[in-house]
Order: structure tokens, then C-alpha cells, then sequence
């Protein structure tokens, strides 16, 4: 076993595929885990802006184990633990892209859908770069899709709305235009994954 400090962004940059077995549970992260995470993000965001160096936020530890390889297609990895963590990032910046999309920048949502949510060449599942329990798939593809279903009742659909509401209430509250890309700089440079 090789554990490495890595950001959010480096675990996740190339044409891969994190994939949550079958035996691990749903999406369980509610209100209380979401809002600690958002005031962390909260804390680094502010140190940011004030021209504070901040350090990385230690987030937790994700153990992965490799999957099938095919030559031409994309690297899998078996998420054995930190699926909450992962499934939890991924919301939130399929959440962040959309509010980008809202306020008309093109660029940024395109970064963030080609560079951290999908595997763009890729199709059908393997478009993923995380693949949830069958139980969540459909709910999470409905958000990385931007689909109309997004955000639905469900614990996937909960936090997405969860990261809608505080990205919008962040904005508002914020008087640095910086704001929402520091809150991209954040959650993609400081947060710190073992």
C-alpha cells in the first residue's frame, strides 16, 4: 500500500474512472457533513482573498485499488473508501459549473465539465469519472448531465442543492468578484486528500 498526500485535482486529472463497488452503501452525507465541509471551504476562501497564504484543508483519506485496464480506454479505480468525500467534490463542482453557466461564463464551466467531471472522449459510462453505486447512478448522472431531474429528492440531489443554494447565498454575500473562482481554486488546490 503506497498513501500520498495528493489535491482534489491531481487524484483526479486524466482519462479515469473511479468506480464505487457494488457492496459499498449509497450516499449517506446530509446537511451536518455538507455545511462542515462548506465552512472550510468558507474559512480557505477568505484567507485567499485577504492575500493569506493558506494551506490545504486536510479532507480525509480515499483508498483506491485498481481496476480493469484496456489499452485505448480509460484507467479504473475501485473506490474501497472515501466515496462520500469523492461523490461529495464531484457534487459540488457539477453544482459550481452550473452556477457558472447561470452567470455566463462559458470558459469556466467548460473547464471545470472537461477537466474534473467527465472523461470527454470517452461514451456511455465510461464518459464518468466517478461511477457511484448503482442506487446513486442515475440521481448523480442527472446532475454531471445537467439534467432537468437534477437535484432530485434523493441524498445525491440534496447536496447538489445544498452547493446550488450556498454558491448563490456566497455570491450574493460577496463583494470580491474573485469569489466564485476562488471557490474553484479552492475546492480543486486545497483540499487535501491522503
Amino acid at each position: 500500500m503506497r498513501a500520498q498526500e495528493i489535491t482534489f485535482l491531481k487524484l483526479i486529472q486524466g482519462e479515469k474512472q473511479f468506480q464505487v463497488p457494488l457492496y459499498q452503501r449509497t450516499y449517506s452525507w446530509g446537511r451536518e457533513q455538507l455545511s462542515r465541509l462548506w465552512e472550510d471551504v468558507g474559512e480557505l476562501v477568505d484567507q485567499h482573498l485577504s492575500g493569506e497564504s493558506a494551506t490545504p484543508h486536510f479532507l480525509g483519506s480515499v483508498v483506491l485499488a485498481p481496476g480493469q485496464f484496456q489499452a485505448g480506454g480509460v484507467q479504473r479505480w475501485l473506490v474501497v473508501d472515501g466515496q462520500q468525500r469523492l461523490t461529495t467534490l464531484m457534487l459540488a463542482f457539477a453544482a459550481l459549473r452550473d452556477h457558472l453557466e447561470q452567470m455566463g461564463d462559458t470558459r469556466g464551466v467548460n473547464r471545470i465539465h472537461r477537466q474534473l467531471l467527465v472523461n470527454e472522449y470517452h461514451e456511455g459510462l465510461d464518459h464518468y469519472r466517478l461511477l457511484p453505486t448503482q442506487a446513486d447512478r442515475e440521481a448523480y448522472t442527472a446532475c454531471i448531465q445537467s439534467r432537468a431531474e437534477a437535484g432530485g429528492s434523493d441524498n445525491i440531489g440534496a447536496a447538489y442543492r445544498f452547493f446550488r443554494g450556498v454558491l448563490a447565498e456566497g455570491q450574493e454575500a460577496s463583494e470580491d468578484d474573485r469569489w466564485v473562482t476562488t471557490v474553484g481554486t479552492v475546492l480543486k488546490d486545497l483540499l487535501s486528500i491522503v
